[in-house]
C-alpha cells in the first residue's frame, strides 16, 4: 500500500505503536505479545518507520501495555458473562485476534475516527463478533446505541495510548457523558503523569512527531472528584511487568511506583 496521508496528528500515531506491535511479534524466544496482523500491516503500508528503531523505552512500553490490555480483556470474559469490549481509538489494533480465543462470546467494537475506521476496513476487515464504528470517542451517538443494543451486559471500554493527547475539560465532558449514558461498565486506560508532560520533548518516538500530550495525573483518585458515579478500581505501574526486558532506567524507576506515577501508568474506573 502507497504511502497514506493522515488528517491529523493524532491520527499519524497509531503507526508506533502499530510498528512496535511488529517488531515485539518478530522476537523468537521472549515476544511478549504475538500479532501477525501487525506484521502484515507494517510490510503493507510505506512509511518511514526507521525513525522509531532507536525508541527503546517505547519498543518495550508499547509491547508490555498491549499484554496489559489484551490480559484485561481475557479477564473480564472469563469473569462475566454477557460482556461487551468497546475498543476506543482502536487505529489498526487487532486486539479482537488476539484474545478471540479467550474471549469467543465477548461482543467487540472497535471506534475511531471515519477517516481511520476507512483505512482500517481496507486493512483489516471485521473479525467474527466484532463491528467497527466511525465516530469520535467524543460523540455520545455511540454510548447511547451500545447501551440500547446491549442494555443487561457488562461493558469494557479501553482507551490505549489516546486519552493523554486531550486537554481536561474536553475530557471531564467525555467522562460524564459515560457516566450518564453507560452504567454497570469498567474503563481502563493509560495516562501521562505530570513529570512525563513536561518532559514529553524527550519522549523517544513522539519527538518524532507532530503530536502533544495536553493531560496527565499523578493520582488517578482525581477523577473520582470529577463524577460521584466513578470510583478507581486500580492504578498500576507497568515498571511491575517484564523487568528483564525493562531498560536499567525503568529497572530502578519501578522500585518507587509513586513517583513512576508522574511519568506514566494505567489507570481503571468503575461505571456506576
Amino acid at each position: 500500500m502507497s504511502g497514506y496521508r493522515f488528517n491529523n496528528d493524532i491520527s499519524e500515531t497509531l503507526l508506533i505503536p502499530l510498528y512496535m506491535r511488529a517488531k515485539e511479534s518478530a522476537r523468537k524466544n521472549d515476544a511478549i505479545i504475538h500479532d501477525p496482523v501487525a506484521r502484515n500491516l507494517v510490510s503493507r503500508i510505506e512509511y518511514d518507520y526507521s525513525k522509531f528503531d532507536t525508541a527503546k523505552m517505547s519498543e518495550i512500553g508499547c509491547a508490555i501495555r498491549c499484554r496489559f490490555f489484551d490480559d484485561l480483556v481475557r479477564d473480564f470474559a472469563s469473569k462475566h458473562t454477557d460482556t461487551v469490549v468497546v475498543n476506543i481509538g482502536c487505529g489498526l489494533d487487532a486486539r479482537r485476534q488476539r484474545t478471540e480465543e479467550d474471549a469467543l462470546d465477548t461482543i467487540f467494537y472497535s471506534l475511531d475516527l471515519p477517516d481511520t475506521i476507512s483505512l482500517r476496513r481496507s486493512l483489516i476487515p471485521e473479525a467474527p463478533g466484532e463491528s467497527y464504528i466511525p465516530s469520535s470517542m467524543f460523540d455520545t451517538g455511540w454510548m447511547k446505541e451500545i447501551r440500547a443494543r446491549h442494555p443487561r451486559s457488562r461493558i469494557l471500554l479501553i482507551a490505549e495510548g489516546v486519552i493523554m493527547y486531550f486537554d481536561e475539560a474536553t475530557l471531564r465532558q467525555f467522562f460524564s457523558d459515560l457516566c450518564t449514558h453507560i452504567g454497570n461498565a469498567e474503563i481502563w486506560f493509560d495516562t501521562m503523569g505530570t513529570l512525563g508532560i513536561k518532559n514529553q520533548n524527550r519522549h523517544d518516538a513522539l519527538k518524532n512527531m507532530e503530536a502533544t500530550f495536553k493531560w496527565g495525573i499523578n493520582d488517578g483518585a482525581i477523577l473520582e472528584s470529577w463524577n460521584p458515579h466513578l470510583r478507581l478500581i486500580e492504578q498500576v505501574s507497568p515498571g511491575r511487568y517484564f523487568r528483564s526486558r525493562q531498560t536499567m532506567f525503568m529497572r530502578i524507576l519501578s522500585t518507587f511506583p509513586r513517583l513512576f506515577f508522574r511519568f506514566y501508568s494505567y489507570v481503571g474506573y468503575r461505571i456506576s
